[in-house]
């Protein structure tokens, strides 16, 4: 007689059919699976793939939807109508988002999963694998059928058997992909699982938080005083639950006699007569273990074996797909709750300042009248002048920064309007905070369009004051604005070191500022270039900047002189 390991021997390596019409896709596919040492066939279009499947077997169908010529539910409908390989699981895989359409006209040809691109590799080829080592049983069967030829009935059963784990596996997974809760799973464990493994009880036991014991999450068919007594379980408890988790492989008890040979300390009388304990594994990590009681003793052949390490397999897989939603869905509504209250507290903080410094303001303006102040005196109220000016304009910043994170953005009141004026009133309001600093102004009269002028002020204001401040005193700052057909470009330039490169692809972000020289102050909190980004989309234009120190910074602005 031929032994399990000579039978297996003539096995070949399972094959996987990859079906699309992109061969980067193919390429792509073919590096994901290779780690599963299958044998991969690449078909670029459905016709191509039923020729193959004329004369191969396959133990998975990789099948692209959306492919010119027959597309993917047209070829499955074809695969699905022969005798061959109508048992062959298929699936899909889409770069569109799936609506319900798509998955009933999926499902009703015969696919057992949806896979929509871009997919986490190992996702892909945990499913994959799970296909392959069914078919991988059901080969071996085949062979033991064919050496056994005294043994024909028996392995056309086994085949059958294999058929039927193919089709229960393939509607289980079905329904593990609609589960995110922890109780869906255990659901469909309970409800398909355990019908097509034959059980008549079940339990999914997880590690508590410390990873020091099993805690049952959801049973059936087991009597109340049994899942009392076996609620929680440290994992030094030798049982069957905590041996698999530790040693991270499936316990197989046949019979009572093996259960007391192997567990002496544990009566299972009217429980069951025999067992298995599961252990579900992620990535090599256990989260816990499966335990499922039979009411007659049996024999676990390998292809037993391999649908139930399948079934847990698949559990496992769908448990950390939950944890991970449940941890994202967390992670962002803390991040939106933060984000919110961050934003609310800036904008109350800000809004509250407005009154103190505006007090400030009337006081300034009222001691500027008095001509009794000496030149001390004058030049200390001036200070106080510009420094509550600043204050106002951070404080400007941070409620447009809050309305345009909780509100529709900063608002704006367009109007025809010249921009040589209000370019005229930011030179002489900047000029004032750097009265050391020339600016060459080209903008030449008649250049108009339909804006905010405060808006557009307070662009060129920002943008003029970054390059005065992030600038050597001796560096040039130039000022261009002109019309080119249905738009205005505004360029402001500065000499000096270059923007670092790093700092570039964040520069609009808020709370983002730039690294100032020895001597300057900081008078920025980061939200000017993020606000003059916000006004210009508002207008419907954009912004954008470039930086080397060959040829200095330059911000380009690009505004529609009329409304769309």
């Amino acid at each position: 007689m031929h032994t399990d390991s000579a039978v297996l021997a003539g096995v070949g390596a399972p094959g996987v059919l990859l079906v699309d019409d992109n061969p980067a896709n193919l390429l792509s596919l073919e590096a994901i699976l290779e780690p599963l040492g299958v044998t991969l066939t690449k078909a670029s279009s459905g016709e191509q793939a039923l020729r193959f499947l004329l004369r191969e077997d396959y133990a998975v169908i990789l099948l692209d939807v959306r492919m010119a010529g027959m597309n993917g539910f047209e070829t499955a409908s074809l695969i699905k109508q022969r005798e061959r390989t109508r048992n062959v699981p298929i699936i899909f895989l889409t770069a569109y988002g799936r609506d319900d359409s798509e998955l009933v006209a999926g499902y009703s040809t015969g696919a057992v999963d949806f896979l929509q691109k871009p997919f986490p590799p190992e996702v892909l080829r945990s499913k994959v694998s799970v296909f392959v080592e069914l078919f991988r049983a059901q080969h071996q069967v085949r062979a033991q059928a064919e050496l056994l030829r005294c043994k024909e009935a028996e392995a056309r059963e086994l085949a059958h058997r294999a058929a039927g784990h193919i089709d229960r596996l393939r509607d289980f997974t079905a329904r593990l992909s609609e589960a995110s809760t922890v109780r869906d799973v255990c659901r469909a464990l309970f409800e398909q699982g355990l019908v097509a493994a034959g059980a008549k009880a079940g339990a999914v036991n997880l590690l508590d938080e410390e990873g020091g014991a099993l805690e049952i999450v959801d049973a059936v068919g087991y009597p109340e005083q049994v899942l009392a007594k076996w609620r929680r379980i440290p994992l030094s408890n030798p049982v069957p639950l905590t041996e698999a988790v530790r040693e991270q492989r499936p316990i197989w008890l046949g019979s009572l006699d093996e259960w007391q040979g192997r567990y002496p300390h544990l009566n299972a009388h009217g429980i069951h007569e025999s067992a298995i304990a599961l252990p579900l594994m992620v990535k090599g990590r256990a989260l816990g273990a499966i335990g499922l009681s039979f009411a007659r003793a049996r024999l676990f052949t390998e292809m037993d074996r391999a649908f139930f390490s399948a079934l847990a397999h698949a559990c496992a897989q769908a448990l950390e797909q939950v944890r991970l939603i449940t941890e994202e869905r967390r992670a962002h509504e803390e991040l939106r709750r933060r984000s919110e209250f961050e934003q609310q507290l800036v904008g109350i903080v800000s809004h509250d300042l407005r009154n103190p410094l505006a007090a400030i303001a009337m006081s300034v303006g009222l001691l500027e009248k008095k001509e009794a102040l000496s030149d001390s005196q004058r030049r200390t109220v001036q200070r106080i002048g510009q420094a509550s000016e600043r204050a106002a304009r951070m404080i400007r910043d941070l409620l447009d920064f809050t309305k345009a994170r909780l509100g529709g953005g900063i608002a704006l009141h367009r109007r025809p309007m010249e921009l040589s004026e209000v370019v005229t009133q930011v030179l002489d309001e900047v000029q004032v905070a750097h009265p050391e600093r020339h600016v060459d102004v080209d903008v030449p009269p008649g250049v108009q369009g339909e804006w905010d002028p405060d808006r557009i002020a307070q662009v060129l204001t920002n943008l003029l004051s970054n390059a005065l401040t992030y600038s050597p005193r001796q560096a040039p700052v130039r000022l261009r604005a002109c019309a080119e057909g249905g738009q205005v470009l505004l360029s402001i330039y500065n000499g000096g070191a270059p923007i670092p490169m790093e700092l570039l692809p964040r520069l609009f972000e808020p709370l983002t500022r730039g690294t100032l020289k020895e001597g300057q102050s900081n008078r920025s909190i980061g939200l000017g270039l993020y606000i003059v980004r916000d006004i210009v989309r508002g207008h419907g234009g954009g912004v954008d900047v470039v930086s080397s120190e060959e040829h200095g910074t330059t911000f380009t602005v690009r505004l529609p002189r009329c409304l769309t």
